[in-house]
């Protein structure tokens, strides 16, 4: 596969013959590895310099409660205001980054809000739960037998 340049080297050579995974390769060598920063930052604007506050912007700062300047004797202290909450919900972040309402129904037609029931982990606990909401013909969930070793594997009891 061959590769033109966009400028000639001084020893005239426009262009360079790859096989496709010699190609790929180069290519690959041109990706950072994870977690790598590509962009460094000197002088007044590293991360610990002593004048970085004087030229980059920070948040503004929130200008403070008005408060009245009398308040009447019945009146309750002023709250706290409410902690915001650091984590999204987990059906927040599916709606976000793969654009899925996991809380409203899939039935056509439906649209109704959806609830969180119960979690289950394992399979016994969701053929408990199957078995109580009537989707699970059988009374009794299935019991799961514990896999057979392979042939010359030493098997060990715990519990």
């Amino acid at each position: 596969m061959p590769l033109a340049f966009k400028a000639a080297w001084k020893d005239g050579t426009h262009a360079v013959l790859l096989d496709p995974l010699d190609f790929i390769a180069r290519l690959c060598a041109l990706v950072p590895p994870p977690r790598f920063h590509m962009l460094r930052y000197h002088g007044v604007f590293a991360a610990h310099s002593s004048a970085r506050a004087e030229v980059v912007l920070g948040r503004e700062p929130e200008p403070p409660p008005q408060l009245p300047l009398f308040a009447p004797a019945d009146l309750a202290p002023l709250a706290p205001p409410a902690p915001q909450a650091s984590r999204h919900p987990w059906a927040w972040l599916l709606r976000r980054v793969f654009a899925v309402d996991v809380t409203t129904c899939p039935v056509p037609g439906c649209g109704g809000r959806m609830r969180l029931v119960e979690i289950a982990k394992g399979p016994d606990d969701i053929a408990r739960v199957l078995a109580s909401e009537g989707l699970l013909r059988a009374r009794d969930p299935p019991r799961r037998s514990a896999p057979a070793p392979r042939p010359g594997q030493l098997c060990l009891l715990f519990g």
